[in-house]
């Protein structure tokens, strides 16, 4: 099905002149799957959806795309007239007041109407909703100026939420056409994050997939931002993120948490990484201004550093990460791993043993260390906590992780 999702894309790619000719057409083909889905399955879905807006429809549910009017008789009547605009997930609901639309352009994306309701659909995937159509469309349903018209603006990833919140309850067919909605929304990156798939992972190895590139990245920005929010509850030292860009050949995404700027660099911070291993949470210390901080606890503060590391409460695979950073070019580096040393067997031989010794002798002597703390969730746990709830128990998992590594954090960095 995810070829199918995909296939949508190159059909229209192909075909397309401009970005807004192609915008145009991912508006018209999501706003179109809506209809589809509402018209296809049975009525109890469309009295759902309907209900959830407020409206409580009598008779037939009638569809309609890509029309001008439906006629005065068929608007004029209704007691329940709504106009619902459709917003990407990540803009505001405030319109677009620098408009060039025309009364002649007024052409709504959708109609939805009975014997006591009617709704008009205007939708956009990128972009806001445009102030002049909004009054044009208005005008369309104001023709009974003794019945209100009601007007709301909801996101997409609304959308998606209340369809994914109903499935459990629909029968085969229609949860099979649900299912197909809520994951084309998931492809075209309108709904909230809901989990990784194996195709995130799978890609890592293939890198043959421009779309899928796309699709991981925006993935991951959902993933930031369902976790920065926790986080930040967490500690105030991460109300912030930053998403790497992924390049086509890079074997990994990350996003990095701390400070509302790129200085976070230069302390310790968290870090999290996909990879086609599965996610890596990170306890990263990199930057030279970090580093030195590290050396100087490592130092100073010899005993509280190994307490730190032997009292973190982490399952394997839980490891310490030393690499050399190799000056390349300006801000470029070369990364040679130097050692992978369990935090198990350091735990497991005491706070005096020869293994600490080791690691803090690397620490001290390398130039540029760069050192790190990695906790993995493998691929098939991360898909697994993310089909239990939409990705929920995998956003808590990351967290309970980040808690176990914020308090060296904060000892490195004081």
């Amino acid at each position: 099905m995810r070829d199918f999702h995909r296939n949508i894309f190159y059909y229209y790619r192909g075909a397309r002149q401009t970005n807004s000719e192609f915008e145009r057409q991912l508006e018209d083909n999501t706003t179109k799957a809506l209809i589809n889905t509402l018209e296809h399955c049975s009525q109890a879905v469309s009295q759902r959806f309907l209900n959830w807006l407020g409206i409580n429809a009598n008779g037939k549910t009638n569809f309609e795309l890509q029309r001008k009017s439906i006629g005065e008789v068929k608007i004029g009547g209704k007691s329940q007239r709504l106009f619902l605009g459709l917003i990407p997930k990540d803009h505001q609901e405030h319109p677009n007041t620098a408009s060039k639309v025309t009364r002649e352009d007024s052409r709504p994306d959708a109609w939805i109407y009975g014997d006591n309701f009617v709704v008009l659909i205007e939708s956009k995937v990128v972009g806001n909703l445009d102030s002049n159509q909004m009054q044009y469309h208005l005008q369309k349903l104001n023709t009974n100026k003794n019945q209100k018209v009601r007007c709301e603006v909801r996101k997409w990833s609304d959308i998606h939420r209340f369809f994914v919140g109903i499935l459990p309850e629909l029968s085969d067919t229609n949860k099979w056409l649900v299912k197909q909605f809520t994951q084309y929304l998931e492809w075209i990156s309108m709904a909230e994050f809901t989990g990784f798939k194996p195709e995130v992972f799978d890609y890592f190895i293939a890198h043959d997939d421009e779309e899928i590139r796309k699709w991981v990245r925006d993935t991951m920005q959902a993933f930031a931002e369902k976790l920065q929010p926790k986080l930040y509850n967490l500690a105030h030292f991460y109300d912030a993120y930053n998403l790497g860009r992924l390049k086509l050949k890079d074997s990994h995404s990350w996003i990095g948490f701390g400070p509302q700027d790129l200085e976070y660099r230069k302390l310790a911070h968290q870090t999290v990484i996909i990879n086609a291993a599965g996610i890596e949470v990170l306890l990263n210390i990199e930057r030279k201004s970090a580093t030195d901080k590290l050396k100087k606890k490592v130092r100073n503060e010899k005993d509280k550093f190994r307490n730190y590391i032997s009292s973190i409460q982490l399952d394997e695979p839980l490891w310490i990460q030393i690499e050399e950073r190799k000056p390349k070019q300006a801000s470029v580096y070369d990364y040679c791993l130097v050692a992978k040393i369990e935090v198990s067997s350091l735990r497991h031989d005491g706070i005096g043993s020869c293994g600490f010794t080791y690691l803090e002798t690397l620490i001290d002597r390398l130039p540029y260390p760069y050192f790190s703390i990695r906790k993995l969730i493998n691929r098939e746990e991360v898909c697994k906590l993310s089909e239990k709830d939409q990705g929920n128990s995998l956003v808590n998992e990351v967290v309970r992780i980040c808690e176990k590594f914020d308090s060296i954090v904060t000892f490195i960095n004081n």
